[in-house]
């Protein structure tokens, strides 16, 4: 059984909901179902509870194809690619802009406002650019930044990264290619 929590207090939290419920039951009558009708009732040919991802018996969709990535099946890069591999999967991603400006910099330690200064962006562009950073990390089983191994942190009392020396030359290697 799916929830859907409301904020009953927030009239627009209120309003999607209603959105939200109307969509769904115009998506079940656009099936054959009946929301609230006889469950002894006649059942059309395929199954609409929630869980059911059937579909009628017929002739195949015509429309949206699957989704097969950006740049194809072969360009799939994982955990077990090389770190070459890895970095030109990132080059083609909005982040590398952030991770080249990083690799250009010296390898002193900073905290992420300190990248902001030394980059020119915005404050706090490097603390969401950190977390999209934390995707692929974990998907790519790598870190781009790594907290300082001494421990230093700035004047506010928050941390001060470092990129790996490897991660650092692989970038520099890319950028001059």
């Amino acid at each position: 059984m799916t929830f859907l929590m409301v904020n009953l207090e927030d009239s627009a939290d209120c309003r999607k909901a209603l959105h939200h419920l109307r969509r769904r039951v115009r998506r079940l009558e656009s099936r054959g179902c009946e929301p609230g009708g006889d469950p002894d009732g006649p059942r059309p040919k395929f199954d609409c509870d929630d869980t059911s991802l059937g579909r009628p018996e017929g002739p195949p969709r015509r429309g949206r194809k699957k989704h097969r990535g950006r740049h194809g099946p072969d360009d799939m890069i994982d955990a077990k690619s090389t770190l070459k591999q890895k970095l030109e999967r990132v080059r083609r991603r909005g982040v590398w802009r952030f991770l080249s400006g990083i690799a250009r910099l010296n390898e002193q330690p900073r905290s992420l406002a300190e990248f902001d200064d030394a980059l020119d962006l915005s404050k706090n562009k490097m603390r969401s650019t950190k977390a999209i950073f934390a995707k692929l990390e974990n998907r790519l089983d790598m870190r781009f930044l790594v907290p300082d191994p001494n421990g230093e942190e700035d004047d506010a009392g928050n941390p001060r990264y470092v990129m790996p020396k490897r991660v650092r030359k692989q970038i520099r290697n890319l950028i001059d290619d």
